[in-house]
């Protein structure tokens, strides 16, 4: 248990963080991780150090052009904060991750979780709805089975 400045730090730290990705500075939202960096971008995927996080964070945001990247709220707790976010931008690339865009609007809120030890983040656990954002690239068959 860490004491509720340090979770008020830690909580700033978060907010520095996305503001940080938000400007494309990268390499200085990097230097707020751990070198034991693990990132989550879905329950199942597991991502070791926080250079495999940038490259994907980057390939996300990049073909996005003049994105706006908000933060709605922050909460803290002990060594944990968790983020509320929106992102809205136009895909510029005629694909994105694999699928036909063709200059899309996209809108997008997502929750994170960092989890933080010694003032630095070394987990990022990421929720968002893929089947929405695919959705407003045009996907229209899934090909879901259960």
């Amino acid at each position: 248990m860490i004491n509720e400045e340090e979770t008020m730090k830690n909580k700033e730290i978060a907010r520095k963080f996305y503001e940080l990705i938000a400007a494309r500075k990268y390499d200085e939202a990097a230097k707020l991780c751990s070198d034991d960096f693990v990132y989550y971008p879905q329950v199942s995927t597991r991502l070791n150090g926080v250079d495999k996080f940038i490259d994907l964070e980057k390939s996300n945001m990049e073909p996005a052009g003049d994105f706006k990247m908000e933060t709605k709220f922050i909460i803290a707790e002990n060594d944990r904060v968790a983020v509320y976010l929106t992102f809205e931008g136009d895909i510029k690339t005629d694909t994105w991750h694999g699928v036909k865009v063709n200059d899309k609007h996209v809108y997008i809120d997502f929750m994170t979780m960092l989890r933080f030890k010694d003032g630095k983040i070394v987990e990022k656990r990421a929720k968002y709805d893929r089947f929405d954002i695919l959705k407003q690239l045009g996907v229209k068959d899934f090909n879901l089975k259960y």
